[in-house]
């Protein structure tokens, strides 16, 4: 008896195995990484973190050609590595427009502590 639930779940197990062989990999697969890119470069990414955009389309390209000859879990490998890129792209953009927008406050402050000190003079910016 044991000796046939041995090669009863040997033949599963192979059937099963041969199952997944022959299934192709989730198109879907590619999702994340693809929006991930859309919004880095709706965010400015060409310009602020043309890098990591770059390495970024080169992995989604990587994953589509594994995904185009069935390797399912090499394509998620670079999917998934194609994600981080872009979302690193898009913290490197948005940190550098924020750098940016403070740079264009600071400067706009000045300019209105110059002002206030040609009207008032220098003692209006002491209080």
């Amino acid at each position: 008896m044991n000796r046939s639930v041995s090669t009863l779940a040997a033949a599963v197990l192979a059937l099963a195995s041969a199952a997944c062989a022959t299934m192709p990999p989730d198109p879907r697969l590619l999702d994340d990484a693809e929006a991930a890119i859309r919004q880095a470069e709706q965010a400015g990414a060409e310009e602020f973190a043309p890098l990591e955009l770059r390495f970024a389309r080169e992995r989604l390209e990587a994953a589509r050609f594994q995904l185009d000859n069935n390797n399912a879990l090499p394509a998620r490998r670079q999917a998934d590595e194609a994600a981080i890129e872009a979302q690193l792209a898009l913290a490197r953009t948005r940190a550098a427009q924020a750098r940016a927008e403070l740079a264009q406050r600071e400067r706009d402050l000045e300019r209105l502590r110059t002002d206030l000190a040609e009207a008032f003079g220098e003692e209006a910016l002491e209080r």
